[in-house]
């Protein structure tokens, strides 16, 4: 399930949820989505994320260790 990466990975980056929404350009509400798989992010938000958080978008969709 990738929405556990997504979380882990934001906080191993350390950056606050706050500051991920707004970097991402979505709202607090979708990014905690994300995070508890209620929704998921487009290919073009996973990217964003791998940048933003320092890791791969393999890593966040659960594809690489």
């Amino acid at each position: 399930m990738p929405e556990k990466n997504y979380r882990k990975a934001r906080k191993e980056a350390n950056v606050r949820p706050e500051r991920a929404a707004a970097e991402l350009g979505v709202s607090i509400t979708t990014l905690l989505n994300w995070e508890r798989g209620n929704t998921m992010p487009n290919a073009q938000n996973i990217y964003d994320m791998a940048k933003l958080y320092g890791t791969t978008a393999n890593y966040l969709l659960g594809l690489a260790d």
